[in-house]
């Protein structure tokens, strides 16, 4: 436990860690762990992404072993195909979230830069065509890089392009963050995953009466509307396994996209787990939950009732750029995204915005990221967590302020869709960094193929083979 501080920087997370270690309980650091070291081939794009099933075939980086796949395919042809793969899926995420929305659009003048990029990738508008077209590309190699690497850009254009058209309600949404809602005495289920609205709607008028013991609803990470606000979120995504270790959670509400070690540690601490998909009604989940309160383990740990911080998040436009603002400053910096144990929890965001706000920035955040902004009370604008960026984004072109965004840092990478945003921004020519690996470092051609098909529109995507600093993120967005 020397080593303590580089999983988290949040001493009550450290604390938690131990508790769990004295009570040899594994958690997601421990698996972490295990896997080192990590696939050096994958990280590098430098693992076949293709289907053929003759594989799977690797190249050495270092050009004293094979340097083609049994079909031939030599390194920038891999790497390139390993992009777009990456891009398609994220395409399809995209295209799932929103399945209302018709079209891809973008808003002047970024529309004119997607129809420069475009304009180079392809000429038309991407269109679900382009998927098909993608996954074609995947089933065979036959591609040059130069295609592959377009077509990419062409469905990170679509990808990008959807978010932020549906207009939510209301236009801002209040959240309570932080370990003090594990304090005290209470039934509590911990929510985590994709939970139909209805369900917690269902859920939180069935409780909001009970009382000795009261029942509250913790979200584990998720951001989870609830009525006119979000459910309260006890931790980051990151912390989810670890304050399970509490004792203070007494059943789990598990929704699409809950990760399979929570399930699996609630099972090792026989904590009730009820899903979504069984059509558990109200009444028997808290039945389950109050049963499991009874039978609660005496020397639960114990939290401070203060640790708690509230919060907004903005939606509409005037909102959003009213959080955008601070002290008059002309600079803003956008910095969100998932956690990672590439790099320790709450560092690089925290450390990100103080300096930040230090050089007259105005911060604006999303996803976990937010969460430990909030857990610090730096004075930041809190943007939904799935259409952050791109709302921000928009509402500063609509505005004329584009120019004032000095950079948008992707502090981690949850999902495909996520990484298709990234590139679909750096694509209209904003100026985008991604602070965990990308798998673009086998092949030197396709970086070079990638950086002249943003140029186009003044793009740039800022990616590294290893961890980012802090510092080197800092210094990105103030001099490069």
């Amino acid at each position: 436990m020397e080593t303590i501080h580089f999983k988290t920087v949040d001493p009550v997370s450290q604390d938690l860690l131990r508790d769990a270690a004295r009570k040899g309980i594994c958690l997601n650091w421990e698996r972490y762990e295990k896997q080192q070291p990590q696939d050096g081939f994958l990280r590098l794009g430098l693992c076949c992404p293709y289907g053929c099933m003759q594989g799977p075939c690797r190249i050495d980086p270092f050009g004293r072993g094979t340097q083609h796949g049994i079909c031939g395919l030599d390194r920038d042809g891999m790497t390139a195909a390993f992009l777009l793969r990456l891009s398609l899926q994220g395409a399809l995420e995209s295209m799932a979230l929103h399945p209302a929305v018709t079209g891809s659009a973008w808003p002047a003048p970024l529309a004119s830069k997607a129809a420069a990029v475009l304009g180079e990738t392809g000429g038309q508008t991407p269109t679900f065509a382009d998927i098909l077209e993608g996954s074609r590309m995947l089933a065979r190699p036959s591609a040059t890089p130069a295609t592959l690497i377009r077509q990419a850009i062409r469905l990170a254009l679509l990808g990008a392009g959807l978010h932020g058209q549906a207009k939510p309600a209301p236009a801002v949404r209040a959240v309570r963050v932080g370990y003090g809602l594990l304090a005290g005495d209470a039934i509590r289920i911990g929510v985590t995953g994709r939970i139909p609205p209805a369900d917690v709607e269902a859920l939180l008028k069935e409780t909001a009466d009970l009382k000795n013991p009261e029942v509250h609803l913790l979200s584990l990470g998720d951001w989870i509307p609830a009525g006119e606000g979000f459910l309260p979120i006890a931790c980051s995504a990151g912390e989810a396994e670890t304050v399970l270790t509490s004792g203070k959670l007494n059943l789990i509400l598990a929704g699409d996209g809950c990760d399979p070690g929570i399930l699996a540690l609630c099972g090792k601490m026989k904590l009730p787990i009820v899903s979504f998909v069984n059509n558990a009604g109200a009444a028997e989940i808290l039945k389950r939950a109050g049963d499991a309160f009874n039978r609660r383990i005496p020397d639960a740990f114990t939290f401070d009732a203060a640790l708690i911080t509230e919060g907004k998040v903005n939606f509409e436009k005037n909102d959003v750029l009213s959080a955008l603002k601070s002290g008059g400053s002309a600079r803003i910096a956008l910095i969100g995204g998932a956690d990672t144990p590439l790099l320790s929890l709450g560092h690089l965001p925290t450390e990100l915005a103080k300096a930040l706000r230090a050089e007259d920035h105005a911060v604006a955040s999303w996803g976990d990221a937010a969460l430990w902004m909030m857990k610090q009370e730096f004075p930041v604008g809190i943007l939904d967590a799935e259409e952050g960026p791109m709302t921000a984004v928009r509402t500063l072109t609509d505005a004329g302020r584009l120019p004032s965004l000095k950079g948008i840092c992707f502090t981690g990478l949850r999902n495909n869709r996520e990484f298709t945003l990234a590139l679909g921004l750096a694509a209209v020519g904003l100026k985008v960094l991604i602070a965990t690996p990308l798998p673009l470092w086998g092949s030197e051609k396709v970086r070079a193929l990638l950086r002249d098909n943003l140029a186009v529109a003044g793009g740039i995507l800022t990616h590294f083979d290893r961890p980012v600093r802090p510092d080197e993120v800092l210094d990105w967005f103030l001099r490069s």
